[in-house]
């Protein structure tokens, strides 16, 4: 019986050996379990691409700076005049390339947005970005800057850099000179973003039933002229001027409102006024000036550096730009042409022996003695801006 029983406590022993030596043979199984620890380390390791966060999202998003700035320009002109073909549409093209297409200027010719007359206010209250408008539809708003426009106090032609230039673009610069070199005249644009002045070429009379050689075909004669010194000098020759925006000059014309009007070339061929007016008389009486402009609040909402880029095209090159391409030495040739091609004509008349002089001495001079009394009452500088001009002339003649 003792044997029996130390063999059997010798196999309980042994048995239990061999579950002790059994059960490390499971133990490899968690040993991997820890294995999948090092699985996140990509994820949060410092070469690892992290995913886009929500404030990146919006990058791909086209940015406020490339996002064109779209600005309305509003002005008189028929969508195919001269002027509108080769002067103010290709100068908003100046100005889209100048800011690299960050501003898109939208035309609306034709009184489409705003009538002539009013293309000034329009701009002024923001209705239109820019306007390139007549100064004479506004008597006695611009006093000095209308200088130019005074009787015979204009070049037929001139000289820039050495070089020969048209009456346009010559006028064009002495213009800017004034307006860049006299504070007072700067003082006549400050609610609005003045961009530069042009003149047109020489405006001639142009008449519906009858020519006008001298100063008793001018008497009793209902004329078209813009307001100020220039209707003034009608009056002393003995007409009865008015004021009408350039849209409505035919029209007046044909109904007999008017008898004559005042117009450069390029008016003529673009409101096509040979239709209605069949003489013209070969005398430069005067300018006109055209001023472009932008509304202030716009323009001080633009970034500087757009700013900048709408400047490199304005000042004295908008000027020189638009006197020459719009009022340059193929003015009157062009006006023929279309003219002819129309079927139409106007026959060329020429002032009487000694007319000319004499409608200066009526009235030109008087009224540039009378301009400048009537600055120094309102306190303006009147005798030095006139003085001014006629150096200019003197120096581009």
């Amino acid at each position: 019986m003792r044997r029996r029983f130390v063999l059997l406590s010798i196999l309980v022993v042994v048995a239990f050996i061999m579950a002790g030596c059994a059960q490390p043979v499971p133990a490899p199984a968690p040993a991997p379990a820890p294995a999948p620890a090092p699985a996140p380390a990509p994820a949060t390791s410092p070469t690892a691409v992290p995913k886009p966060s929500p404030t990146a999202a919006p990058a791909p998003a086209l940015s406020p700076a490339a996002k064109p700035i779209e600005l309305r320009f509003a002005h008189q002109n028929p969508p195919m005049a001269r002027s509108t073909v080769k002067f103010i549409n290709p100068w908003a093209k100046k100005v889209e390339e100048a800011t690299k297409g960050r501003v898109k200027i939208t035309m609306y010719p034709a009184e489409s947005l705003a009538r002539a007359t009013e293309s000034l206010e329009a701009t002024r209250s923001g209705l239109a970005d820019f306007t390139w408008t007549l100064l004479g539809y506004y008597p006695g708003r611009f006093n000095l800057s209308r200088v130019m426009e005074l009787p015979f106090l204009c070049l037929p032609s001139g000289t820039i850099d050495g070089k020969p230039v048209s009456a346009g673009q010559v006028n064009s610069r002495i213009m800017q000179e004034l307006y860049d070199t006299t504070p007072e005249i700067q003082a006549e644009f400050n609610d609005v973003k003045f961009l530069f002045i042009n003149s047109t070429g020489v405006n001639v009379p142009i008449s519906t039933k009858k020519p006008i050689r001298n100063q008793a075909d001018v008497k009793g004669k209902k004329i078209r002229e813009l307001g100020g010194y220039s209707s003034e000098m009608w009056k002393l020759l003995g007409a009865s001027p008015m004021l009408i925006g350039a849209p409505e000059v035919s029209q007046a014309a044909e109904k007999g409102v008017i008898d004559m009007t005042v117009q450069p070339w390029a008016a003529i061929a673009t409101w096509k006024y040979w239709e209605v007016f069949h003489y013209w008389t070969n005398v430069p009486l005067r300018t006109a000036s055209f001023v472009m402009i932008m509304n202030l609040d716009t323009w001080k909402s633009l970034p500087p550096d757009i700013q900048q880029a709408i400047m490199s095209v304005s000042g004295t090159a908008g000027a020189d730009f638009a006197g020459q391409s719009a009022f340059g030495f193929d003015e009157q040739a062009d006006a023929f042409a279309l003219m002819e091609k129309a079927g139409f004509k106007m026959e060329k008349v020429e002032l009487d022996a000694g007319e000319e002089q004499k409608w200066k001495d009526i009235g030109a001079k008087p009224l540039w003695d009378k301009w400048v009394e009537e600055m120094k009452s309102k306190g303006l500088p009147g005798q030095r801006v006139l003085d001014a001009a006629l150096k200019l002339m003197d120096k581009y003649k």
